[in-house]
């Protein structure tokens, strides 16, 4: 029988080299595009702390539009024209954000996000909203979402109201609403209009992203060890020198 040779040596093993090289690459890619996720949520989050201390700015007197400016707008709620998000969960119970139509001083139109409202389970019938009917000021901050949202399949559009969709995207309104700024105007608690306001600056924090990042990268240095103890005599090695070492004690 020939000796087990002394020297590392490698044997390539075709399955695992394809394995390599196909499922490698994915998992680094994962874990760096989860590192930038991290990123861009820390920037989200110093960008809200900087203008969340802001003082409140009339909305007629902004020019750009940016996420989480502290804004106060006056005039009245549409009575009628108003959207109920569907599935929205709050602290387990099913219900709707409620996105209103706010007709401004000037004429031009503002999407509201107003919060949440209890919904039926059954899904049976919709909730009665309650619309102020007063000329008011109301305060929020503006947020318009950048990220595509994501539906099942098509929905259904109807002309009557309120209307009920997953999600609203304002390049769609556009047509049916010349006037709209480009942002909406998240409530908060407190103000003339506003329902059950519960805000997340991020839904998953720039740690958790950093953690997934980790776990992918772990997932990939362990596909490095298996490839290298599956194409060499690696383990064969370190078995002769632990046995070895246990002989001179």
């Amino acid at each position: 029988m020939r000796p087990s040779p002394s020297r590392f040596q490698w044997q390539f093993d075709w399955k695992s080299v394809l394995a390599i090289v196909l499922i490698l690459p994915i998992l680094l890619s994962l874990g760096f595009w989860q590192l930038r996720r991290a990123d861009e949520k820390a920037a989200l989050l110093a960008d809200f702390e900087q203008r969340r201390n802001l003082a409140p700015v009339a909305i007629r007197n902004v020019t750009e539009y940016q996420n989480y400016l502290p804004v106060t707008a006056t005039g009245e709620f549409d009575p009628q024209r108003y959207w109920l998000l569907d599935n929205r969960i709050s602290h387990g119970r099913f219900g709707y954000e409620i996105m209103a139509i706010f007709t401004l001083a000037d004429g031009r139109e503002l999407l509201v996000n107003r919060g949440w409202l209890a919904g039926d389970p059954s899904r049976q019938t919709l909730p009665r909203v309650a619309i102020p009917s007063a000329r008011l000021q109301i305060h929020g901050e503006l947020y318009r979402n950048t990220e595509k949202a994501f539906s099942l399949g098509g929905e259904l559009v109807t002309d009557s109201w309120p209307r009920r969709k997953q999600w609203l995207d304002l390049d769609d309104l556009n047509g049916e609403f010349p006037t709209l700024l480009p942002t909406t105007l998240r409530l908060v608690e407190g103000s003339d209009g506003a329902l059950e306001v519960e805000r997340m600056v991020v839904n998953v924090t720039p740690a958790k992203h950093t953690g997934y990042a980790v776990q992918w990268f772990a997932m990939a240095l362990a596909l490095g060890l298996i490839f290298i103890f599956r194409n060499s005599n690696l383990g064969e090695l370190l078995k002769r020198r632990k046995s070895k070492e246990s002989e001179d004690q």
